[in-house]
């Protein structure tokens, strides 16, 4: 076997390594359908793409690619179609750009040269190893700035991300189809549109780090109440063990002078006091205090509240996004219930749990007497403030989008039903 045989040999090597290091990018960008098959059509697909050779001119591979690289996000990856879009826009003007870079730079430098022997086997190596340093370095970059996305980008930051990067995927494939001669005058423009691409990651850092310090301060936020309850209840047990000798003098009163009725009376009154106000829902502080708070919300204005919460096994939710659909759900059926003019016909249900193979069910059921109104599929509030309708759902919303999950909303003329199913939760 000759040296050149072996050189080929370990460039097609590493054209897998590129395709790996593609592969695990796309992974964290978004969902992949499960499935071995799947994972050798995505996995053999990255290798083609990050590997296809650019030309000049090269409307073939330049259109295949995009269309390859389209496609195998629409297929085999799950999300939204806006998140699968961005990693076409984000990675096509890196994998294109780069590709042609190097291709066209080795060419020019080797016709100003001259081609020899020595420099056809120099290039043969520094070819893929270029490559290969290129792609970890993206491989790199992207997992330190991006590994959160799938989890926390909604559809107006993909989107945007999307028009950011769609500036260069149009100029790295017009310049191309329309490229001149003098292919050198392409590297600046080429050259560019890389960078422009890795800044967008940077960018969608800087959208990460704001959503994160974002989901900090409302976790703050629910310590802090969860806290002030807490001390709430506190104060108030103080209190009552406070005066307890007076009241163990007031029922041993009404049991001496014959009245054990008004002492039973007595006393199930000072257990009523007695109970702490936190009650366990769930193991999770922060999710416990929201529910305590909307369940004493609803006790006070005399709605009839059943709350079943089985979340010990919860994984892969993050509390903060539990806590946008327990509060908005439970604020609009709080709401909707106290419309009802007879306390006695308020009601509100609330169960939530995961199931054996690892699914996320919530449901939440109110009692209401207004009309639900609902304007091109989009539920709107009646409330007088026309700037505030529908941003509760909408939240829901997009949260149960964000995990993959799906979200039903039915009503009757006296019931309103919010379900919830994520999977893999």
């Amino acid at each position: 076997m000759d040296l050149t045989t072996i050189i080929t040999y370990i460039g097609n090597l590493s054209y897998f390594a590129e395709g790996f290091f593609l592969y695990r990018i796309l992974s964290h960008f978004a969902k992949k359908r499960e499935g071995k098959i799947w994972s050798v059509i995505v996995y053999l697909s990255c290798t083609i793409i990050s590997t296809l050779v650019i030309f000049p001119n090269d409307l073939f591979n330049v259109t295949t690619d995009l269309i390859w690289f389209t496609v195998l996000m629409l297929l085999a990856f799950q999300g939204s179609i806006w998140q699968r879009l961005a990693a076409v826009a984000v990675l096509y003007p890196l994998t294109v750009s780069q590709n042609f870079l190097v291709m066209d730079m080795f060419g020019v430098i080797g016709h100003w040269i001259g081609w020899s022997p020595a420099l056809d086997i120099a290039c043969m190596i520094a070819d893929p190893l270029l490559h290969l340093l290129i792609w970890y370095g993206i491989y790199r970059v992207f997992i330190r700035h991006l590994n959160q996305t799938r989890k926390l980008f909604n559809d107006r930051i993909w989107i945007l991300l999307d028009a950011v990067c769609l500036a260069s995927l149009v100029s790295i494939t017009t310049c191309i189809y329309f490229a001149p001669s003098e292919t050198y005058k392409m590297w600046p423009a080429a050259f560019a549109c890389f960078v422009t691409n890795l800044g967008s990651i940077a960018l969608a850092q800087y959208f990460l780090t704001s959503i994160q310090q974002d989901m900090e301060r409302r976790n703050l936020i629910l310590q802090k109440s969860y806290y002030e309850e807490l001390e709430q209840n506190q104060t108030e047990i103080r209190r009552l063990r406070h005066d307890m000798n007076n009241h163990l003098s007031a029922i041993q009163s009404l049991f001496h002078s014959g009245n054990p009725e008004e002492a039973e009376a007595y006393m199930k009154e000072l257990e009523t006091q007695m109970s702490a106000r936190t009650r366990v829902f769930c193991k999770n502080s922060i999710i416990n205090a929201v529910l305590n708070a909307k369940y004493n919300l609803a006790q006070e204005h005399s709605i009839d509240c059943f709350f079943h919460i089985d979340l010990d096994k919860l994984i892969g939710i993050d509390a903060i996004s539990l806590c946008c659909l327990f509060s908005n759900t439970l604020d609009n059926a709080v709401e909707a219930s106290v419309k009802i003019p007879d306390p006695k016909e308020r009601r509100l249900s609330v169960k939530a749990r995961v199931t054996e193979n690892g699914y996320f069910t919530y449901e939440i059921t109110n009692s209401k007497k207004n009309t639900v109104l609902e304007q091109k599929g989009i539920l709107k509030s009646d409330k007088e403030d026309t700037a505030a309708h529908g941003f509760g759902l909408s939240n829901v919303r997009e949260m149960v989008e964000k995990y993959d999950g799906t979200l039903d909303i039915s009503y009757t003329e006296d019931t309103f039903t919010v379900t919830v199913l994520i999977g893999n939760a």
